[in-house]
């Protein structure tokens, strides 16, 4: 069986499947996101969102009869990277995104594989080899293509330079958040880390959005609101986390991460669907570049180790 360099099968399987079930479902899910917030407001989406989320991890814990329980070192450190990666991180992307333009956030997020392969070779969790690093930086520019066709290009300018920075800190969060997750996972399921670290999360983010959910007039909400909230809580985080989580213990944190790099080539078609937005063929060429780094960091690299 191949090996990546710290011993994780680098073979395509069930995580990699299951991955890109994920990136689909978070390509729809910007799309569903857009519909909700023509009648809520980002605070108060996100409010109910996070709420109905820590809710179901709730039910799915009880129904796999797992405990909460764990020492009060780990709680402490569940703790930080539950805030961390999902207090902080959502306070920064909900202000960021209104700050700047969708093109800017959307490359700025797409970074965070980068940032995942750093702290994970900084922390020396993983060893990375160089066309995997290749692999990555292939992506990334993939993802400018996409990106930067689809918005008409990359505007930074000092009106959105705040939003800008905004994102880049919520990027660097997510990242830590998953990096932070492996030695967790190598002890715990991904149901019961996700459970732990959204619950605290949620916990410390109600308090900022109180008053928007409190003033969401709950009457004049269209269904076609509510059913894209519920899917945004269900299928972008509750079931897009147990992926996430189950693919780093699975693989490691580089060879998960790269697939963000996928989210979107699947938003821009989904946008087509649901939005009426355009497609281009240069936004195609992009999609192509963006496999071929993927397919490159997760197991095409092995073909450099055998030739060394």
């Amino acid at each position: 069986m191949s090996q990546t360099p710290n011993g994780k099968n680098s073979k395509f399987g069930a995580s990699d499947a299951l991955m890109l079930i994920a990136v689909v479902m978070w390509g729809v899910n910007f799309s569903f996101i857009k519909i909700a917030l023509r009648e809520l407001s980002p605070g108060g989406f996100n409010g109910v969102r996070l709420l109905l989320t820590a809710l179901i991890f709730c039910l799915l814990m009880g129904m796999a009869k797992e405990r909460f329980a764990v020492t009060r070192r780990d709680f402490w450190k569940l703790l930080a990277i539950g805030v961390a990666g999902n207090t902080f991180y959502q306070l920064l992307f909900i202000k960021g995104i209104s700050l700047t333009t969708a093109s800017n956030s959307s490359l700025i997020l797409s970074t965070s594989p980068i940032f995942v392969v750093l702290m994970s070779a900084g922390l020396r969790i993983e060893k990375i080899h160089w066309a995997a690093w290749g692999g990555i930086f292939i992506s990334f520019f993939g993802l400018y293509l996409v990106i930067a066709e689809r918005n008409g290009g990359l505007r930074f300018s000092s009106q959105s330079l705040k939003g800008d920075f905004l994102i880049f800190l919520g990027t660097i969060l997510w990242a830590s958040y998953t990096v932070l997750a492996k030695p967790f996972l190598e002890e715990m399921s991904p149901l019961k880390f996700s459970a732990i670290t959204v619950g605290l999360g949620t916990l410390f983010y109600l308090p900022f959005t109180a008053r928007d959910v409190i003033h969401i007039p709950w009457g004049t909400i269209s269904w076609q609101a509510w059913a894209s909230l519920f899917f945004s809580a269900l299928f972008g985080l509750v079931l897009g986390y147990l992926i996430w989580y189950y693919s780093v213990k699975k693989v490691g944190n580089a060879k998960t991460a790269v697939y963000n790099s996928m989210t979107p080539i699947f938003t821009v078609f989904f946008a087509v669907i649901f939005l009426q937005e355009k497609f281009s063929a240069f936004q195609a060429v992009g999609a192509v570049v963006i496999l071929a780094g993927v397919y490159l960091t997760r197991a095409g690299y092995r073909f450099f180790i055998r030739s060394s």
